[in-house]
């Protein structure tokens, strides 16, 4: 099978017609890099549908196998995988639906090491699929640390809950799981589904909803669960909206998006990305380097205007939004970040040749 541009073109043709995604934001997609904390519940059906959209890496940490209780709700797995390791099927759901689609096993159990064992991954956005709050508070510490977003699931019998937390406030609230759970004793002792028991469709269902927020974070597109919980109740088939943070008056901001043509003199283009991002993805331009959690010390030179740059675009809206509410004159945000000018380059390159 020749895996080129036209079969993965053709293969998510469907998801390209959506005026929120298009070429430009399937190209976003292919060059995210997403890690998986879990391949069972929330994980079976994270996992394939990110592959499905076309999401560039995929690294799943799990250290578990397959045991025959887990085929009611983990439907990555099969019979046949019984005593086998979980991550081994999350590669072979890759290789199924989408062969060009880079997924990573790391057999391994996440403890105080997550920073040291995820952060060479360099992921855009974590998603913990995983069924213990002594996970889900490591995966809480290192993303904070890494200063990436975590979208969040939990399940419980016919219930679960869904947000994201963003310690960085670089897509929204600056909010962790320990603002909304302490870490205490009783917390990490509550019971999980070994003891309480879960409805396998409750896990697909949440699931596919971890994948579709993962997914508008990567383009930047819709309103995410930044700041609000989703508790669903499917036994009675209600859904409970819990704001987690006051809206916040930047939001109500709007900045928009421009291309490098607006450039000029007078404009200082502020890229508002992590150093180690920096080091290995360099702007093709001159910019000023101001990381997303260092902001308010910015002081630009009087009389200049502001653009800004982040890797794919979602948080140099919000560096904008934030420069905008400080009273900065702010021209907008380069569309598709880093990514686009790269590609740009490119493609401009090639044609002169």
């Amino acid at each position: 099978m020749n895996i080129g541009p036209d079969f993965i073109r053709s293969r998510t043709a469907r998801h390209r017609r959506l005026p929120e995604i298009g070429d430009g934001g399937a190209a976003r997609l292919a060059d995210a890099r997403v890690a998986v904390v879990g391949a069972g519940g929330l994980g079976s059906t994270v996992i394939p549908y990110l592959a499905a959209a076309g999401v560039g890496r995929i690294d799943v940490f799990d250290d578990d196998v397959v045991e025959l209780s887990n085929l009611n709700r983990q439907i990555l797995h099969s019979v046949e995988r019984i005593g086998q390791p979980k991550v081994d099927s999350a590669i072979a759901a890759g290789q199924r639906i989408a062969p060009e689609v880079e997924v990573v096993a790391h057999r391994v159990r996440l403890d105080e090491n997550f920073a040291e064992v995820v952060g060479p991954v360099r992921p855009d956005v974590v998603i913990d699929g995983s069924d213990s709050f002594d996970t889900r508070f490591i995966v809480d510490a290192g993303a904070a640390e890494l200063g990436v977003p975590v979208v969040f699931g939990a399940l419980m019998q016919w219930s679960a809950q869904v947000t994201i937390f963003d310690a960085a406030g670089a897509y929204g609230p600056a909010i962790r799981l320990t603002d909304i759970f302490p870490d205490t004793a009783q917390v990490r002792a509550t019971p999980g589904c070994a003891e309480m028991g879960i409805l396998g469709s409750v896990a697909g269902m949440v699931g596919t909803m971890l994948a579709t927020e993962a997914i508008k974070l990567l383009l930047g597109v819709g309103k995410t669960l930044l700041g609000r919980m989703l508790v669903i109740d499917t036994l009675d088939m209600t859904t409970t909206e819990i704001p987690l943070a006051p809206p916040e008056a930047v939001e109500t901001i709007r900045v928009r998006a421009v291309t490098p043509q607006v450039l000029d003199a007078t404009t200082t283009v502020v890229d508002v990305r992590r150093d180690d991002e920096v080091a290995e993805f360099p702007a093709p331009l001159v910019t000023v380097h101001v990381p997303f959690d260092q902001l308010e010390s910015f002081k630009p030179v009087a009389g200049q205007r502001i653009v800004t740059l982040c890797r794919t675009g979602p948080r140099s809206v919000r560096a904008a939004q934030r420069l905008a509410a400080s009273g900065h004159e702010v021209v907008g945000y380069l569309d598709g970040g880093v990514q686009a000018l790269n590609t740009t380059a490119v493609t401009s390159e090639t044609s002169l040749r």
